[in-house]
């Protein structure tokens, strides 16, 4: 009984050995497949985090495949716009050939001298007729300076004359030669030319370059010449028998004999005529002396602001009669310079007069003077030499817009002078520019209808020159 608890016993002692040893390997087997499951659920999320990744790679493969044919396409297009751009550049090359072609052929032709430069001055174009004018050919002068190929003097003093195509590219506008512009040939030869420069610009207002047209007017000054000396002898032939109608009619007027009323009145209206008949046949002596370079011109100290004073001392019947305010302004009390006090003279009160006529009763005059320096800007003009500046401005009728370019032209009279007076020869302010353009002076003006005229005119600080009478 016993030996059978015993065994029991053992059998009972070793089963439950055993099942502590199964109890103990399934305890492993159960933390490996913690750890196998651990490690496959980590697994899992590497293989979902690499399913995500190639996913949004390959959505972008998708996109860039997209963006690649959308690029293909847009490289088709770019293609064939610029096979059109090609066909069209080539097709405006040959029309601006042909253009060019007709231009040369124009310029070639033309009958005026054309230069054109860049804007560094540099010679571009130069056409048959300069290089017929000038002597130079065009390899001589495209490419050079204009200023080194080139030159144009004053007739009056054979100095430089002034630069109106620098000028003209520096103002933007288009610049006349001054009056009596010589141009000196490659042989040395002096021929007389005319016209001006013109500026070149983009759509946009850049400077491009400069157009010059210049022709020879040897002709036309020989034509003025002859007309001058037809004038000089005709007005010599008149002023002769107008003087004698003139005493005699003073002295008629001075009692000279018995008159009536009546008879004293046409004497006195055949007077009258007279004097102006002689002063239109002065004028005109004048204008025929200037012309033809027979007049002479004695420069002597002149204190020009003593001698505007005393203009406008001699006109002050004028301003008084018609109740005109005068304001004068002068930049010193004194200032002396080398000039022909009779041309002068003439200058001033031609636009003095012109002002107190032109100017309605009660109105407004003002003379001003100041000094002025080379390519200072005054009212739109670059002052060409450092000069006194002479002022005369009004609020009378002024000019017309459509008359301002013939305003220093013989014989022109603008419309409303005419109507606000009928007696006038349009010469008076002719023979002020020629004067000024002899003494190396000049002359400009602001005017605007119904509102008033500035005449500006300078007179060189360095003074005139003496210049005798040619027999």
């Amino acid at each position: 009984m016993k030996q059978r608890k015993k065994t029991a016993k053992l059998r009972s002692d070793t089963a439950i050995f055993k099942l502590g040893v199964l109890a103990k390997e399934k305890e492993l087997v159960r933390r490996k497949l913690v750890i196998t499951a651990t490690a496959l659920r980590q697994k899992a999320t590497q293989l979902a985090v690499i399913a995500r990744e190639k996913e949004a790679i390959r959505r972008k493969l998708v996109v860039t495949a997209k963006s690649l044919a959308t690029i293909a396409k847009e490289k088709e297009i770019v293609g064939r716009k610029l096979t059109l751009t090609v066909e069209k550049l080539n097709l405006q090359a040959e029309r601006l050939a042909i253009v060019i072609v007709e231009k040369k052929a124009i310029l070639a032709s033309i009958g005026d001298a054309v230069m054109a430069c860049d804007k560094d001055g540099k010679v571009i174009l130069f056409n048959r007729k300069a290089v017929e004018m000038t002597g130079f050919s065009a390899k001589e002068v495209v490419g050079k300076h204009y200023s080194d190929a080139i030159k144009f003097i004053q007739e009056v003093d054979d100095k430089p004359s002034p630069d109106f195509i620098a000028q003209a590219m520096k103002t933007g506008q288009k610049i006349t030669m001054a009056d009596n512009t010589l141009l000196i040939r490659k042989d040395g030869v002096r021929v007389p030319v005319a016209d001006s420069a013109e500026p070149i610009r983009y759509v946009h207002g850049v400077l491009i370059g400069c157009v010059v047209v210049f022709r020879d007017v040897t002709k036309e000054k020989e034509t003025d010449k002859a007309k001058s000396e037809f004038i000089s002898v005709a007005s010599h032939q008149l002023k002769t028998p107008a003087t004698i109608i003139s005493l005699y009619a003073e002295m008629l007027l001075k009692g000279g004999g018995i008159m009536t009323p009546k008879q004293r009145e046409y004497v006195s209206e055949i007077y009258d005529a007279n004097r102006r008949i002689v002063d239109i046949i002065n004028t005109l002596l004048n204008i025929s002396r200037i012309e033809m370079g027979i007049f002479s011109m004695e420069p002597v100290p002149v204190d020009i602001v003593a001698f505007l004073k005393n203009g406008i001392q001699q006109l002050n019947g004028g301003l008084k009669g018609k109740n005109i305010a005068l304001q004068e302004e002068y930049h010193q009390l004194q200032h002396t310079v080398s000039i022909d006090k009779l041309l002068l003279n003439m200058v001033f009160s031609n636009l003095l007069s012109n002002s107190i006529k032109y100017t309605s009763s009660g109105g407004a005059i003002s003379v001003k003077s100041q000094k002025v320096k080379k390519d200072e800007q005054i009212n739109g003009r670059i002052i060409k030499e450092s000069s006194l500046l002479i002022s005369i401005s009004d609020n009378g009728c002024g000019i017309p817009l459509d008359s301002q370019s013939k305003i220093f032209t013989k014989f022109f009279r603008s419309d409303n002078a005419r109507r606000e007076h009928t007696d006038g020869t349009g010469l008076g302010l002719y023979i002020v520019k020629s004067i000024l353009d002899q003494i190396r002076g000049e002359v400009w003006f602001w005017s605007k209808e119904k509102e008033g005229t500035i005449f500006y005119f300078t007179i060189p600080l360095a003074g005139a020159k003496q210049k005798q009478v040619i027999a």
